[in-house]
């Protein structure tokens, strides 16, 4: 297992809030579905499979109920599916440059069309917190896309989303093959400028962050995946003991009806496994330990793709100002040289102007990211602290109620068998 990334607070952006100190506490219910405020509160559930075979898809119930004066209703609940989740983060992604979106549940094509009971509710929760993280959110809270996704009546969705779509598919077969040359251009162009890389420019303390962003995206990924394991390691514990109970049963029936040594253990072993506290720890396992351990572990993800942004919005902005450069350069040259057209001078100036104004608008950007994450590196490192020792407390709680009707049953069995005996 990799090293755990170094304390948060060694490498903490300048100016950044570190989380600790005043750092408000949130309810229990918090780790596994974030509380929205009282102001937007938003709930998925009920999901319904629809169709069958390929084009089968899981349809989900979004209420809402609200106070804040840009919804037209108080209470509203609209229908939609993962695709519409989708397209509500690829927005919101693209508006707000420098805030972290908090992640969709992976696509997973296997458990798609199997469209198992385990699968759909594991979405649906996955769903929920991503929603209610947004609405908790003091930027994306008071988005016109989540506003939209979450009032919208069903034809005037449709109209967006089908709109949505054919713009991006028109787009994206002309640009593919561009945006991945440029994309692979930016990683490694150097300033005509400073003679540095982008990453080489950036602030040393950003650099530290992103640094320890990457070592945090390793750790978590594994400590999700020793989640999972121990949650499957629990389920076949009692799996295994259930089965043991029932050869031993077995056994019971060839034996003389006085010994009742193997009836006493199974009454008390399936007295033990299905007793309500075990079936809800372990139906709780999954969704309020492994889930919330993947979802951090996704969480990081969504932390690294911004920190990806901010590189290539500041690489945009070298490239501008090398292209503002080379049209000053270009310009000058032209007036230095004796009898050129005017119409000529003229072009090389508005091509100077557009480059500027490129340059202006990558600037604006930039400058918008590098505030902006100032504050959301910080607040994403409270709030996962936050919801990490509240599923940890949750399970710790729920392990020490399982150990204890544990005991309780097994003592019930010495005192049966002692007796048999």
């Amino acid at each position: 297992m990799a090293a755990p990334p170094p304390p948060y607070d060694s490498v903490v952006i300048d100016g950044q809030n570190n989380g600790d100190g005043d750092e408000t506490v949130a309810s229990p219910g918090q780790a596994t579905s974030p509380t929205t405020t009282g102001d937007l509160v938003v709930k998925v559930y009920d999901p319904v499979k629809q169709g069958e075979g390929i084009g089968a898809y899981v349809s989900y119930r979004v209420s809402t109920e609200t106070s804040l004066p840009q919804y037209a209703q108080r209470d509203v609940e609209v229908i939609r599916r993962f695709r519409d989740f989708a397209w509500l983060s690829k927005k919101l992604g693209e508006k707000n440059p420098g805030v972290i979106v908090p992640p969709l549940p992976e696509k997973d094509v296997i458990q798609k069309y199997s469209m198992g009971t385990d699968f759909i509710e594991r979405r649906c929760h996955a769903l929920n917190v991503f929603v209610n993280r947004l609405c908790a959110h003091p930027v994306l809270k008071f988005s016109s896309e989540l506003q939209f996704f979450l009032e919208a009546a069903e034809t005037a969705w449709q109209l967006e989303v089908t709109s949505a779509s054919a713009d991006t598919g028109a787009v994206k077969k002309g640009f593919l093959g561009a945006k991945k040359f440029f994309k692979g251009v930016a990683s490694s162009t150097t300033s005509l400028i400073t003679g540095k890389t982008a990453d080489e420019s950036e602030d040393p303390e950003y650099l530290q962050v992103k640094t320890y962003a990457q070592a945090l995206e390793t750790h978590m990924g594994e400590m999700y995946a020793h989640a999972d394991k121990l949650a499957s390691r629990q389920r076949k514990l009692f799996k295994a003991m259930e089965a043991f109970g029932e050869g031993l049963s077995k056994l019971g029936e060839k034996e003389d009806e006085g010994s009742k040594v193997g009836s006493q253990f199974v009454k008390v072993a399936e007295k033990l496994l299905k007793d309500e506290t075990i079936g809800g720890v372990l139906t709780d396992l999954d969704l309020q330990f492994v889930e919330p351990m993947k979802e951090y572990s996704r969480h990081v993800k969504s932390l690294r793709t911004v920190m990806s942004d901010r590189s290539s919005a500041l690489q945009r902005q070298h490239d501008k100002k090398a292209s503002v450069e080379s049209k000053k350069n270009a310009l000058a040259k032209l007036r230095a040289t004796p009898g050129v057209k005017e119409e000529k001078l003229s072009d090389a100036e508005q091509r100077l102007n557009e480059s500027t104004r490129k340059l202006d608008e990558a600037n604006d950007r930039y400058d918008l990211m590098k505030e902006r994450m100032k504050t959301e590196v910080a607040a994403y490192h409270g709030q996962r602290k936050t919801d990490l020792l509240y599923t940890l407390e949750g399970l710790a709680s729920k392990q020490a109620a399982l150990a204890e009707e544990q005991a309780k049953q097994w003592k019930d069995l010495v005192t049966a068998l002692t007796a048999a005996a």
